[in-house]
């Protein structure tokens, strides 16, 4: 089967996204590390394209070449993914993450110069060394997403404005692509080869660009440097200003609450507010927050006098949105807050009856 209408497709598109994403300003760095992914992408389905409608004699020489920048796929969405959460840019040093693809580029280049070849070099003999290469760094990506979410959630208790569901889609749809490549490689299926699976590249290339186009900024969120590890001798001094806080000041009502202004509140350090928090309750410090923020909301829901929405109230309990609120009280007691209200309603009910 001819593919090339499909490659045709996902490369120009895969042009004008990086286009889009050169210019937008939004995780800049990030976003010219993955035009640079797309241009490379695009120029390999175009390649591919021109190749299977016969053209042949003039594309040989890239094409052959283009065969290694899956060497470059892998180590592309890891830097991509540490640019966009670390906020570290590339260095020239980061030049060590394509040296599989300089290497195998350098071996290969009297076959891919060779005037008298007209045939296209068979890399098969590479596949188990790219295929464990590109799933270690799409590995290693997601281990960042990972680390940042944690951290974020350590930091910060409004986080549904940084959604990286993207970037774990772009990840494991990766993951997925070289298991299959795995797969055609270890047991041949006739018809499913390499040009059926970049059928998935251009359709995970367009995919994954839209889907970049519209991601907001993404914070950079250090890690909190803790001094002490171990359970710390002001944990009880730390328990008694924080309840102060919460039953005084109710500053966990406060909206966009972060482990910053909390630990200046209590004149106590972050590493110190997040080491309590971590060890004590077990929880991080969003979902302590949260948990603190449902109590509140479960009380005001449980008051037959209180006549407040449930917006209003998620309002009240520092939550920005009612999304949010749900999702919140539904982790934590398993049902939404209008089935809670109305089982409490339902409840006092039946009380009366008797």
């Amino acid at each position: 089967m001819n593919y090339s209408t499909i490659y045709f497709i996902g490369a120009v598109q895969g042009f004008i996204l990086a286009i889009a994403l050169w210019r937008r300003k939004a995780n800049n760095s990030s976003n010219h590390v993955l035009a640079v992914w797309l241009v490379l992408m695009a120029l390999d389905l175009s390649l591919k394209a021109l190749y299977l409608n016969g053209i042949r004699s003039f594309v040989l020489r890239p094409f052959i070449l283009v065969q290694l920048f899956p060497f470059l796929y892998g180590s592309l969405f890891y830097l991509y993914v540490r640019t966009l959460v670390t906020k570290i840019p590339l260095k020239f040093k980061d030049i060590i993450h394509f040296t599989a693809f300089l290497f195998f580029t350098f071996i290969n280049i009297p076959y891919i110069i060779d005037p008298v070849n007209k045939t296209v070099v068979d890399f098969k003999h590479f596949n188990l060394i790219l295929d464990i290469y590109s799933i270690s760094y799409v590995v290693a990506g997601l281990l960042l997403i990972r680390t940042y979410r944690k951290n974020l959630n350590q930091q910060q208790v409004d986080t549904q404005d940084v959604d990286l569901l993207w970037l774990k889609v772009m990840g494991y749809s990766q993951v997925v692509i070289w298991l299959i490549a795995v797969a055609q490689w270890v047991l041949p299926i006739p018809g499913f080869d390499s040009w059926f699976i970049y059928v998935a590249v251009a359709l995970w290339m367009i995919l994954v660009g839209y889907l970049s186009l519209m991601q907001q900024s993404v914070p950079e969120v250090k890690p909190i440097q803790s001094k002490n590890k171990t359970d710390d001798s002001r944990f009880d001094e730390v328990k008694i200003k924080l309840d102060t806080l919460i039953h005084d000041e109710q500053i966990h009502l406060q909206p966009s609450l972060t482990i910053g202004q909390l630990a200046k509140k209590s004149g106590y350090p972050e590493y110190l507010i997040s080491l309590f928090i971590n060890r004590v309750h077990n929880m991080s410090f969003r979902d302590y927050i949260n948990d603190l923020r449902i109590s509140e909301a479960k009380t005001m829901l449980l008051d037959t006098e209180n006549k407040r929405s449930i917006l209003d109230i998620a309002y009240a309990c520092g939550f920005n949105s009612k999304s949010t609120f749900n999702s919140a009280f539904k982790k934590i007691t398993h049902q939404t807050p209008s089935i809670f209200r109305q089982g409490q309603i339902a409840s006092l009910a039946d009380v009366d009856k008797y």
